[in-house]
């Protein structure tokens, strides 16, 4: 347990190690394009206790300052680098802001490319995104043994900068290499992983067995997705008991089985942040010289190109034409595009991207963890009780699935769909009713639903909650293993570390990611020298080996750089489609699996014959729908801030459809856009500088109410959410906690950025999926 150690005198516990996610441009960045004056003008126009004509003066003032910030905000080579990395065409836009003397009618065009610049800009200088050197992160430490909070800049803003290749850059070039009939005969056929060997019977999930010849027996049972082919065929062909005459022949068997989609014959490659070193292993196993120095070839001339673009990191002007360069060499050697469009397999839309460390040292020390410990420890129990009442419903549900079959035990196969509707969230079922149970108890536990509207706050304490959150969220355990690790984001509001020190600071709690371990991802132990270390601790917390679907490379979530789940040594991988990148080590095909009902619950036999809690084989969906169950804990208009101890556990929260903000929406009426903001504002008591989320967008806008910018934005955000999905969809609207003035992520010129704590806790109780009659640890020894 070296690597966690109790939360306060809770019996929770946290881990050592803590991430510190962070802006790259200074909070003060937002106040730009504030106009306040602007404001006070709306504000008296629409009392009507103003001058004729003092508004609109004033707008027209606001706006021309917004326009001039505007252009020194687009010549600002940080800015140029950042959304040269992100996406280089829309650098012309700064082009066209930057080139723009004053004056000047402000027609459309010029309106959207201001807007275009106001979100890029709002997003740099706000959002604690861990992308590139606008979102750098630092891996700290929480350490009881010392009482200070301490944050120490180095001399630069970053310490490491490190580019990568986007992993479906490197699978596309895995394909290229397949494409080659020479190449190909080196590289490793694969078996469909959802298919199962069964004598010389093929059973394939929702279709009748195979029956295979012996031929086709004897090569698929060779196929294990790491010996090249050729290996495969001279060992059918040596084999006397094989009837496989001759080389030709084993290349047209192997040829056929993969025409009738029996077996995969390509490079295999997965698509996730460790695809360069599987495509090394490739290169590395062609026996033939001249054909491992052709693969290796392109290769490195890819990786040149990548090395390029990291030497031209932080000069805009040379970074463009380095990034174009590795375009160019990535179609020379593929003859595809460069760039992934929307709606096609993987996510990354460029070939590479940067990932970068702050030059900062924190500790986080004990007066901090012991403050919030008290109210984190209530929190984590509500999550607790949140699996464990899914995980109950969950397997009333899959125990009914298995009683319908014929009696006896049924193949996984025949329930894994069904099963996974259970836990998709798209009606009435036991996840839905339990994200809905969430809510009412949270509002119960804190008095909501008895507040008046106009009420903004409401605190209480750790010591005057415990014993109703012990009767209303009553669990003794985790619902599964994986639900054991929580991720809590935490926000320290205070104008510098040495106001933490005198504790003068309030603790936010931002999202808490239920049932996932979100410090164990490669995309951010790649500074690390051990990388994998955080996930095999992780997976020792679980007590048991996960049990992970191997999910179709076509899922929406797969971004290669984030994955749904990193590799660990002891996975077992559940196969149920067709995917690529399949280790068959530990492959679990759900034909091979049976699911019966011992003792009134449903288990699963593996085709080891261990048996395994059926729950444990969705755990890792049912992880992924809890994760983001506390963000619908603010219901109704109005929800007030809530704080317990000095842990604010939901900020305040106003929820609209975009039919109600139609004000704001209207074309070619800025002042009246304006002015429409306005009345938001003092009719539902919105701080002026908030976040707003349109339930269709993936993230939160900065909003400043009063700056003609970020109204005009806001407004052409709605307008497009409303045209696209109707004037009901919802947005919700979020005070500002912390503010500009409440961030203390220092650098050494004295400036501060926004920056989030992440966390690891962990649950002192196992799932009762989890022998502990078995000494666990011992199982992890090796690692």
């Amino acid at each position: 347990m070296r690597h966690r150690f109790p939360l306060g005198n809770t019996p929770w516990t946290v881990w050592r190690e803590v991430l510190l996610r962070t802006t790259g441009f200074p909070a003060a960045g937002l106040d730009l394009l504030a106009a306040p004056q602007c404001a006070a003008a709306a504000d008296a126009h629409l009392a009507g206790t103003a001058e004729p004509g003092a508004f609109a003066a004033e707008f027209d003032r606001a706006v021309a300052a917004s326009s001039a910030e505007l252009r020194r905000i687009s010549a600002d080579p940080l800015l140029r680098e950042a959304i040269t990395w992100q996406n280089p065409p829309t650098v012309v836009l700064l082009d066209a802001i930057a080139g723009r003397g004053p004056g000047g009618s402000r027609t459309s065009k010029w309106r959207y490319r201001e807007q275009q610049l106001s979100r890029y800009w709002q997003r740099y200088c706000a959002k604690t995104e861990t992308i590139g050197f606008f979102g750098p992160l630092t891996w700290a430490t929480l350490d009881p043994s010392v009482p200070d909070f301490d944050a120490t800049p180095g001399p630069r803003l970053l310490d490491r900068r490190r580019v990568f290749l986007e992993p479906w850059a490197l699978a596309a070039y895995g394909a290229r290499l397949a494409e080659d009939p020479e190449l190909r005969r080196e590289l490793p056929p694969t078996p469909m992983p959802h298919f199962w060997l069964d004598g010389d019977l093929l059973r394939r999930p929702g279709r009748d067995p195979l029956t295979l010849t012996e031929r086709e027996t004897a090569a698929l049972t060779r196929c294990d997705g790491r010996r090249p082919a050729a290996g495969i065929v001279a060992d059918l062909v040596a084999d006397a008991r094989t009837p496989v005459g001759t080389t030709e022949e084993g290349y047209q068997l192997l040829a056929g089985l993969a025409s009738r989609k029996l077996i995969r014959w390509d490079a295999n490659l997965p698509v996730a942040p460790h695809t360069e070193t599987v495509l090394d292993d490739r290169i590395a196993a062609i026996g033939d010289d001249g054909l491992r120095r052709r693969a290796s070839e392109g290769l490195r001339r890819l990786r040149a190109a990548r090395a390029a673009v990291a030497g031209a990191a932080g000069d805009p002007a040379t970074l463009a034409p380095a990034m174009a360069a590795l375009d160019a060499e990535f179609t020379a050697l593929t003859g595809r595009e460069p760039r992934q469009r929307l709606g096609q397999t993987y996510a990354g839309r460029g070939l590479c991207y940067e990932d970068t460390t702050r030059d900062l040292r924190l500790t986080v020390g004990s007066r901090v963890i012991d403050a919030m410990a008290p109210a984190l420890a209530l929190v984590m129990q509500i999550a607790r009780w949140l699996t464990a009442d899914i995980a109950a419903a969950y397997e009333r549900e899959l125990l009914r699935l298995v009683e319908k079959g014929p009696g006896g035990p049924v193949r996984l196969s025949d329930i894994w769909y069904p099963a996974i509707e259970l836990v998709s969230g798209r009606g009435a079922g036991p996840v839905d009713d339990g994200l809905e149970e969430l809510v009412s108890r949270w509002r119960t536990l804190f008095g909501l639903p008895r507040l008046p509207e106009s009420q903004r706050r409401v605190e209480f304490t750790s010591a005057g909650l415990a014993g109703r959150v012990a009767e209303l969220f009553a669990a003794d355990r985790p619902g599964w293993s994986a639900a054991r690790v929580h991720s809590p984001d935490l926000h320290i509001c205070a104008e510098s570390v040495e106001n933490v020190n005198r504790g003068d600071y309030l603790v936010v709690l931002g999202e808490l990611h239920v049932a996932s371990g979100t410090l164990c991802d490669r995309a951010v132990n790649w500074p690390k020298a051990e990388p994998g270390r955080m996930l095999e601790a992780m997976v020792r917390d679980f007590g048991r080996p996960r049990m992970v679907p191997l999910l179709p490379l076509t899922w929406s979530k797969y971004a290669g750089r984030l994955v749904y789940a990193e590799p660990a040594p002891d996975d077992w991988n559940i196969a149920f489609t067709r995917t690529g990148g399949v280790d068959t080590h530990r492959l679990v095909p759900t034909e091979a699996v049976t699911v019966e009902v011992v003792d009134g619950r449903p288990v699963a036999t593996l085709p080891t014959g261990e048996r395994v809690p059926a729950i444990e084989l969705f755990g890792m969906f049912l992880s992924t729908v809890v994760a983001d169950a506390f963000k619908g804990v603010t219901q109704g208009p109005h929800t007030p801030r809530v704080t317990v101890d000095r842990l604010v556990v939901t900020r305040e929260t106003w929820r609209m459809t975009a039919a109600q903000l139609a004000g704001l929406t209207v074309r070619g009426d800025e002042p009246g856009q304006y002015l429409a903001g306005r009345r938001l504002v003092a009719e539902h008591g919105l701080p002026d500088r908030c976040f707003a989320k349109i339930a269709t967008e993936s993230k939160p806008v900065y909003v400043d109410f009063t700056s003609p910018a970020f109204v005009a934005s806001f407004g052409s955000a709605v307008r497009a959410a409303a045209a696209a999905h109707g004037e009901r969809t919802e947005v919700a609207v979020s005070e500002m906690l912390p503010t500009q003035e409440q961030t203390w992520v220092p650098d050494q010129e004295g400036r501060t950025y926004f920056g989030e704590l992440r966390l690891q806790v962990t649950d002192p109780a196992y799932a009762d999926t989890v022998d502990r009659t078995a000494d666990v640890s011992a199982a992890y020894e090796r690692h």
